[in-house]
């Protein structure tokens, strides 16, 4: 088998007025996006563990636990690569697994499809691109609500953990709590506490691998991510990992240039105009 060239650098990048100082090891060759998730994974994990140390010197302590799936039974959207990549995961899995967790998605798609519920959502997606309001924020936490009443968890929970745990999206890594443990059950707006981070890769991600697969907001639920990678044909170019992870770091750092120069004087001087430029081979 052919080993991948890869291309490693150090990158400090300036994210929501945080600094990190970042080792990357990217593809070289022209990818498609679904070959950069481990790198903005990584990431990820790396915003979110900034945000708990922050979070608990401040004495507001996680309430996550292992063993406590409540936070997934919520409508999350995903990126159209992340719903390809694990639809591949879902087609990779012996049987009979692979058949129980094809079947919980179809049986979770029917149960909403049934109570109109993604319609409804678009309607919101819709109304919201005009603006906020307060009806429409009453329209978002009713909808909220109304999911996760329905107690339908995303079937890639198992024994109130997550099955895929290493390969979760980016926005399951994205979300804590600091609120009361018990919230959790019939969690809204009010009575829950997210962990602040400094940057949403998740959001970063969905904008990056965008394309008209996607003009219905409700197609990228995670629930109906099998639907969404069946329905459609995957239309991302290729292109070389700097090129991807020079768009998703202006997309995470709301920048021109994410970039940020060396902290030391001595070090050699970094030209802040391309991620490219600060990988050598």
């Amino acid at each position: 088998m052919q080993t991948e060239e890869m291309l490693a650098g150090d990158l400090q990048l300036d994210i929501g007025g945080e600094h990190f100082d970042l080792h990357l090891e990217i593809p070289a060759t022209p990818v498609k996006p679904q070959r950069m998730l481990p790198v903005f994974q990584t990431l990820t994990n790396t915003i979110v563990a900034r945000g708990i140390e922050r979070s608990e010197a401040a004495g507001n302590a996680i309430s996550c636990k292992s063993g406590c799936g409540a936070c997934c039974r919520q409508p999350l959207l995903i990126s159209e690569a992340e719903a390809y990549n694990l639809a591949e995961m879902v087609k990779a899995m012996p049987e009979p697994r692979r058949e129980i967790v094809k079947k919980r998605f179809a049986d979770g798609r029917q149960h909403f499809e049934n109570r109109n519920w993604f319609e409804r959502f678009n309607e919101f997606s819709r109304q919201a691109e005009d603006g906020d309001s307060e009806a429409l924020g009453k329209f978002f936490v009713a909808l909220l609500s109304e999911y996760i009443e329905q107690r339908v968890a995303c079937p890639f929970l198992e024994n109130e953990s997550c099955s895929i745990y290493e390969s979760r999206p980016l926005i399951c890594r994205e979300y804590l709590v600091t609120s009361p443990p018990e919230n959790c059950k019939n969690p809204t707006p009010y009575n829950t506490q997210k962990l602040p981070i400094s940057g949403t890769a998740s959001r970063a991600m969905g904008v990056l691998c965008k394309t008209p697969n996607s003009k219905d907001p409700a197609s990228l639920l995670l629930i109906r991510l099998l639907e969404f990678a069946e329905s459609n044909s995957e239309q991302f170019e290729k292109r070389i990992g700097p090129a991807w992870a020079d768009d998703f770091f202006r997309l995470l750092t709301r920048k021109k240039d994410p970039g940020l120069p060396a902290k030391s004087p001595a070090a050699e001087p970094i030209n802040p105009s391309s991620v490219s430029q600060r990988f050598a081979g």
